[in-house]
């Protein structure tokens, strides 16, 4: 997961994709945009932009319809639904944040407590 905040943190498309096949994500068609934009959306950061306008639930039902999401890691769920609950209160404070850049850091720090390089 720390490589995938850091790839996210550093809008590197094709290495959050690799990474989170590595992972095991799994979906029917394995589209890497709708990979990349679920990554995105649960681990890093929601706008109008991303999300094409949509309330984030509606932007999720959209990527799931386009390419349905067959396997996640169980792991990674208790990671996503965080960083969407500490995004929401953002919002509520008209505060928003990028997870992944906020969390890139201690990413780093894990990656390097434990020899693994980035």
């Amino acid at each position: 997961m720390c490589k995938i905040i850091l790839a996210l943190a550093d809008n590197d498309r094709n290495e959050v994709v690799r990474l989170m096949v590595q992972a095991g994500f799994k979906s029917k068609a394995m589209n890497e945009d709708v990979i990349f934009k679920y990554a995105k959306v649960s681990y890093d950061e929601d706008n109008d932009e991303l999300t094409e306008g949509k309330h984030i639930q509606m932007f999720m039902e959209d990527l799931q319809g386009l390419d349905p999401i067959d396997q996640i890691p169980d792991c990674y769920i208790m990671v996503g639904r965080t960083s969407i609950m500490l995004r929401g209160f953002a919002h509520a404070l008209r505060q928003p944040r990028s997870i992944a850049k906020a969390w890139a850091p201690i990413a780093e720090k894990v990656l390097q407590s434990e020899g693994i390089e980035r």
